[in-house]
């Protein structure tokens, strides 16, 4: 490690430290808008992650950690090396790169007039020193207006956070197309969204580059061109969109005529967007899966057409069709772990998820021993192959295997702690992050409880089962800590204290504390996949009969109050804490929907994606809800579309054919939220207020999806 350490720092005075950094700032060179080809041919060389995915996680991160620094030698005036150095080190290695960001931040005081230094320096700080980052960078374009990166840098700093500043993110973002007109950089691309006025000159200046480009490793930023194409003109002109990708897909098929699988994949897609007919994407999806049988694409294509034949059951009670259901999925993923060999998913994890249902108990006809051969299969792949920082989550769903299992507690003890280990880690590296907001600094907070109590609970169950009180009694203190005021959170709360108190033999304290977190749950469970688990009224209701209690009794102490049973119908559905803009925007046939326009009505509103496997469960939900309640006068359904590839969506309502509206609204919806999931449902009440949201589709019949919308439109017609 010492001897590491030392190489660092001699690569950042070999980047630094050179007599070129004492002269003025115009002698000295500057990276460009994208890495130099010499440096691309690197990339693609030697960090193929093909390869790398095959390596054990530490070989991996030793390989790639020896390319960068090579690479930073021979290139000492480039920045690709040192961005994906950064984030290889802040990942893999945070407490050695504290180190060399000391230094890095060292080399940019001693050489403040070096744009470059300034750069690297700003970047290692982001999220540190927030400020500070932001000083460097500003001064960075100070020294050298025409260098773009710290633009970009800025412009990744403003978006979002402590910081957001729509003005100056917009006014870095357009410095740095400025310099870049054609940029297909990740983070820059993103950005862009957020930018609609922004959003045709880029596709004009790509389509200008691309046109003329020959190397087909280059030719994939026609997604990027597609997209943003698609998304800059109204659905009028999408058609004539449509006749343009086919035209490049002709010119693409001249230049790589062959191609490997990504390659392939990548002209399918670009098909489905020239709106290609059915037959012709079937054809060359089976051309694919012929020529490159044991590439992850071919598993992609095979998978899905599996999915689209074996449509999982829609009541969610039917335990026999689930049990049918999970023998024909076990036997395809048992053909599919053997016919690809390099899908790492399908050879570390796929057969450990497969063997255990959503509450984590094995499947019905895997005997113990499988199942345990399967699960240490699965750590081990996680120790071999996982990054340090993911790990927890293989120690988390093993624990949960076994103690829902009711076998080896004292094990599943020690992957728990193990789990704990490994996410004090983690938080530790969280809280160096200065640049939450104060809403977002809640959110996080409220999410370490929730992890908190889980283990907790977790904890309580196991060493119930191993016999090992003493397990539980660590944690008393923080278990007996005060209530959470979240409302979800209280529930899992008073459960931790009654198992506490059942541990240490208090009975009747354990019972009240029972009865709190069945009063306080914001949801009663829902069958699942064929089964209902109620763990909680389960052990609840275990616990009062072993104290005599009669189920008449029974009935009346564990029946919730009207107020709570209130507040549990709301489900998930949470309150919005932000303020949807006033939109414009146009659905896929033309017609122009604004907000301003809806006064007076409730708007539902659902996002999705077309990529989006929950989104495909509910659609077709709600094109039947929509069918019954389209013509109500006080209601609106409308549904806002979040692909990036817009071309892909027309076809696809099409081909699913539904009749709600479809708003294309990708660029409305990133520049409302930092991040969102989907599916998501928005309430919006008659005046135009957004008031309530909820995230994700628990399944279930047309009339539970019904009821469920239902009911949460009376009560916000009612003012609840």
């Amino acid at each position: 490690m010492h001897l590491r350490i030392a190489a660092a720092f001699f690569l950042c005075t070999a980047i630094f430290g050179q007599p070129t950094f004492s002269r003025a700032q115009s002698a000295l060179s500057l990276p460009g808008c994208e890495a130099t080809p010499a440096l691309r041919a690197a990339f693609s060389d030697k960090l193929d992650w093909k390869r790398l995915e095959k390596l054990k996680y530490n070989e991996s991160f030793a390989d790639q950690r020896q390319v960068f620094e090579e690479l930073m030698a021979r290139y000492p005036r480039e920045f690709a090396p040192v961005q994906r150095y950064i984030y290889l080190l802040s990942q893999g290695a945070p407490e050695e790169y504290a180190t060399i960001r000391t230094r890095w931040v060292q080399q940019a005081t001693e050489h403040p007039d070096d744009p470059l230094a300034l750069l690297i320096a700003g970047k290692s700080l982001v999220g540190k020193d927030t400020p500070e980052a932001i000083r460097l960078l500003e001064a960075a374009r100070a020294k050298a207006p025409e260098f773009p990166l710290p633009a970009l840098a800025l412009a990744q700093i403003y978006t979002s956070g402590k910081h957001a500043d729509l003005g100056k993110m917009k006014q870095n973002l357009g410095a740095y197309f400025a310099a870049c007109p054609a940029s297909t950089d990740g983070s820059a691309q993103w950005l862009l969204v957020k930018d609609e006025s922004l959003q045709p000159k880029v596709a004009t200046a790509l389509r200008a580059q691309l046109e003329k480009e020959t190397d087909p490793k280059r030719l994939n930023a026609y997604a990027t061109l597609w997209g943003l194409e698609f998304r800059t003109h109204p659905p009028k002109e999408h058609d004539a969109l449509r006749a343009q990708v086919a035209r490049d897909l002709e010119r693409l098929e001249k230049l790589n005529p062959t191609g490997d699988a990504d390659w392939q994949n990548f002209l399918i897609a670009g098909y489905k967007q020239s709106g290609a007919s059915e037959e012709t994407i079937t054809a060359r999806e089976n051309r694919l899966i012929h020529d490159f049988p044991h590439s992850n694409q071919s598993w992609y294509l095979v998978n899905k057409r599996w999915n689209d034949t074996h449509k999982e059951p829609e009541n969610q009670t039917d335990a026999k069709a689930w049990a049918q259901y999970q023998i024909e999925y076990r036997q395809a993923l048992k053909g599919w772990i053997r016919d690809y060999p390099d899908n790492s998913y399908l050879q570390r994890e796929a057969w450990f998820y497969a063997i255990k249902d959503n509450g984590g108990k094995v499947r019905e006809g895997i005997p113990q021993q499988e199942a345990l051969a399967t699960m240490d299969a699965y750590l081990q792949a996680s120790k071999d192959y996982e990054a340090p920082q993911w790990s927890g989550d293989s120690y988390w769903n093993a624990a949960q295997l076994l103690i829902q299992n009711h076998w080896q507690p004292t094990r599943a003890l020690e992957l728990l702690q193990q789990y704990r280990t490994q996410l004090e880690k983690n938080r530790a590296h969280e809280a160096e992050n200065d640049n939450r907001k104060d809403d977002d600094q809640k959110e996080h907070k409220e999410n370490l409880i929730w992890q908190d109590q889980s283990f907790y609970g977790w904890v309580l169950k196991a060493a119930l089962e191993a016999g090992q009180p003493e397990q539980a009694l660590k944690l008393k203190a923080a278990i007996e800590a005060p209530a959470p005021e979240k409302k979800s959170l209280q529930s899992a709360y008073w459960w931790n204290r009654a198992r506490l108190e059942v541990i240490q033999k208090h009975t009747q304290d354990a019972l009240a504390y029972y009865q709190l977190a069945l009063f306080t749950r914001d949801k009663a469970p829902e069958a699942s996949e064929g089964k209902l688990y109620d763990d909680l009224t389960d052990e609840a209701h275990a616990l009062w009969k072993q104290q005599s209690g009669t189920e008449t009794a029974w009935a009346v102490w564990s029946k919730q109050p009207a107020s709570d049973a209130k507040q549990a119908a709301e489900g998930r559905w949470e309150k919005a804490t932000k303020t949807i803009p006033d939109f414009e925007l146009s659905d896929l046939s033309g017609k122009i929907w604004r907000l301003k326009d809806l006064r007076g009505k409730t708007v539902l509103i659902t996002l999705w994606a077309t990529w989006c496997g929950p989104c495909q469960g509910e659609l077709p939900h709600l094109e039947k809800f929509y069918e019954k309640a389209k013509d109500r006068k006080n209601l609106q359904i409308l549904t806002f579309d979040i692909d990036q590839d817009l071309g892909i969506v027309a076809p696809f309502v099409k081909k699913k054919g539904f009749t709600f509206p479809v708003l294309p609204a990708y660029s409305t919806v990133v520049s409302l939220l930092d991040g969102f999931a989907i599916p998501q449902t928005w309430l919006v009440d008659d005046s135009g207020v957004w008031r309530w949201r909820q995230i994700g589709y628990d399944g279930g019949s047309d009339a539970d999806f019904e009821k469920g919308i239902q009911d949460k439109l009376d009560a916000a017609k009612a003012g609840q």
